[in-house]
């Protein structure tokens, strides 16, 4: 009897502290309101930031430090083609550099544009203004207690984009945050060894000019040099292709790399319509052709709300997505040709903008 008695005490204990986990449980207001109240909690933080490209299988990692205001630095670790690279700020100066071609580019920050809030603040800010939260339990996360939470964009957007976050007990910084898309995991940044106890030098936060090193100046009174055609193929892996037709008036533009993943880069072309007299109105008309390297696995995006159709492209499966805006309709076409990776963006009729694409 008497250990049953003491088995009885023990399950209605657990029982209790069962129910007593559950009903300490944060609601949706609660959890926004401690996200506001400790926006601000942490002045200065180290981390090691690890994010991984789910649809490319490929991994980049950042040493941070960050102490308000405003100032961070950054150093990559991962991937080789950029571990060394440097970005550094004070709060009114940043400093950009490539040890591999000792290149720093300068910027000077504008006043309006300075940090008085941390940088967790501005994170959370904007997470709640966009976003809805809704309480998904608790946690441990490199050894830390979490409250997970996802977030959902208020207005829904064509990526159909969701985000599940492990936010820290004490000081509701994100310790993880996976996002998917159209409910498949497409991103996941890590942020490990976080430390918030220790006091960052100030000079943590300058950076001095390397011997030799060529500086370039990046402040909005520096006009950028455009990219010709030739220059932007010296930067991509695949050979990049243009249209043999458009539209009468339409002359090629702007051309700019971007970065795709860690390793590759992709091109942006613009048209634009010589006709038009009109700015705004020419902006409205422009058509881009993005190219990047082919990649088998990525998925094409599919908006909730448009139409979508498929057609062929030169004997390529070519998705159309029809999108309505304020200013009209807008049509998105995506192909491959199992070299690089084409989207051709535009507001030009569904044929038109066909044409263009068979012509590439």
């Amino acid at each position: 009897m008497k250990i049953t008695n003491i088995l009885l005490i023990v399950i209605a204990g657990i029982s209790l502290l069962m129910a007593g986990c559950v009903s300490d449980e944060l609601t949706t207001e609660q959890i926004a309101e401690q996200m506001r109240e400790h926006r601000n909690s942490v002045q200065e933080y180290t981390y090691t930031m690890v994010m991984t490209d789910m649809m490319r299988n490929e991994t980049m990692v950042v040493d941070l430090a960050y102490k308000n205001p405003g100032m961070i630095r950054m150093e990559y670790k991962e991937p080789v083609e950029v571990a060394g690279q440097l970005q550094v700020s004070n709060g009114t100066c940043m400093w950009m550099y490539d040890p591999g071609s000792n290149t720093v580019r300068t910027v000077t920050i504008p006043e309006d544009a300075q940090m008085n809030e941390t940088l967790n603040a501005r994170f959370i800010e904007e997470l709640l203004d966009t976003c809805t939260i809704e309480p998904q339990g608790r946690a441990v996360f490199e050894g830390r207690g979490c409250h997970v939470v996802t977030a959902t964009p208020k207005d829904a957007d064509a990526f159909a984009t969701s985000m599940r976050l492990w936010l820290d007990r004490e000081t509701w910084m994100p310790l993880k945050i996976d996002t998917s898309q159209n409910g498949k995991l497409v991103m996941r940044v890590e942020y490990k060894d976080m430390r918030f106890d220790s006091e960052i030098p100030v000079s943590t936060f300058e950076f001095e000019i390397p011997e030799g090193a060529t500086v370039e100046s990046m402040d909005e009174t520096t006009v950028m040099p455009e990219m010709t055609l030739e220059e932007a193929q010296a930067e991509v892996t695949f050979e990049i292709k243009e249209p043999d037709h458009l539209p009468p008036g339409y002359e090629r533009g702007m051309i700019m790399t971007v970065p795709v993943s860690a390793s590759d880069k992709g091109v942006i072309i613009t048209y634009t319509n010589t006709t038009e007299e009109d700015v705004s109105s020419s902006q409205l008309t422009t058509v881009q052709l993005i190219e990047s390297p082919y990649n088998e696995s990525a998925e094409r995006p599919v908006p909730d709300d448009g139409d979508v159709e498929t057609v062929w492209i030169n004997g390529h499966e070519c998705t159309i997505m029809t999108m309505q805006g304020m200013i009209g309709e807008t049509r998105v076409l995506q192909w491959d040709d199992h070299e690089r990776d084409f989207m051709l963006a535009g507001a030009l009729d569904r044929e038109a903008m066909i044409r263009i694409a068979e012509s590439i």
